[in-house]
């Protein structure tokens, strides 16, 4: 029995060392790994905060470019797009008065950064008079839903077909065939070419029909020094007339071209002198000199008939 107590307490001595063995070859080992996991750790906190960091910094500049975004491209406020002074529109019956308004009023939506849902809105603002009442009529016809999501071409073409039609469109093609240069400088004429041009499509439709037209509608002092035939497009055309300008008034600084003057007649015709001849033989009263007597009457003259010089009747005296 006592030998049995003994075996058990042996064992249990040993499980105790072996115990103790092993707490201590653990903690040796988490000694020896300390440092390294450490290590880690560390690295995989610093990972994370990294990747937060990061994150919130990319959040930070997409706020950051929305704002910007927003307040370059916020919505155009009445009040901006008529501090660019677009021009009102009257109602004229005017093909190119008509086009210049519809250009003018195109640029002013681009300086304003107007949006394209409001450009029907601040445009028909600008309608005066006639024009006014004519949008007030169609708008009436639309209907207020339609109004309000009409695009600017939708409101162009009618208004364009209406304000231009194909009478003016035939006038404006007929000055353009009879278009001369006369006292007009290159500039000024060249505009007035330009205006009437682009509704001449039919007339004067490619580059080569343009310099064409616009060549022959020169002064004879331009067209004999300018070559149509040499240029390719129209602006090497009017550059070409607008340096032969150039010259032409330094000519006339050098004295080199001087205005014409009116002959003076030294030998007048023998119509002329038949006038002044018939000019000395009146009175200023406008009776000629009679060739007969001599003297100044009008009607037969009477010289060696009987009767009296005034009347012809005899019967009282008379003077021969």
């Amino acid at each position: 029995m006592a030998d049995a107590v003994n075996v058990n307490d042996d064992d249990e001595a040993r499980r105790n060392e072996m115990r103790t063995m092993i707490v201590e070859e653990v903690e040796k080992t988490i000694e020896a790994s300390i440092s390294r996991l450490a290590q880690e750790v560390e690295g995989q906190v610093l990972g994370v905060f990294d990747t937060l960091v990061t994150s919130k910094v990319e959040e930070l500049k997409e706020m950051i470019n929305e704002l910007q975004t927003k307040k370059s491209t916020r919505r155009c406020t009445y009040k901006e797009f008529m501090a660019c002074n677009p021009l009102p529109y009257k109602g004229e019956i005017n093909l190119i008065a008509c086009q210049r308004w519809i250009s003018s009023i195109e640029a002013v939506f681009v300086r304003s950064r107007c949006e394209v849902e409001d450009q029907v809105m601040v445009a028909t603002g600008l309608l005066q008079l006639q024009a006014k009442d004519l949008w007030d009529a169609h708008s009436k016809e639309l209907g207020d839903d339609k109004v309000q999501t009409l695009t600017w071409q939708e409101f162009k073409e009618p208004f364009l077909k209406y304000h231009s039609p194909q009478s003016a469109i035939d006038k404006i093609q007929e000055d353009f065939l009879r278009l001369r240069q006369k006292d007009e400088t290159i500039d000024e004429i060249t505009n007035k070419f330009l205006e009437k041009v682009k509704f001449c499509g039919e007339i004067a439709g490619t580059e080569r029909l343009k310099i064409i037209r616009y060549h022959a509608m020169l002064k004879a002092e331009y067209r004999e020094f300018v070559n149509p035939s040499k240029c390719a497009i129209l602006n090497e055309l009017i550059n070409w007339a607008r340096d032969r300008e150039i010259e032409l008034r330094r000519q006339v600084e050098r004295g080199e071209k001087k205005v014409a003057e009116k002959p003076t007649n030294t030998n007048p015709s023998k119509k002329a002198k038949y006038q002044d001849q018939n000019r000395k033989g009146k009175t200023s009263s406008g009776i000629p000199t009679c060739k007969t007597c001599g003297k100044h009457h009008s009607g037969e003259c009477l010289l060696g008939k009987k009767g009296c010089y005034k009347c012809g009747q005899g019967g009282h005296p008379y003077y021969r």
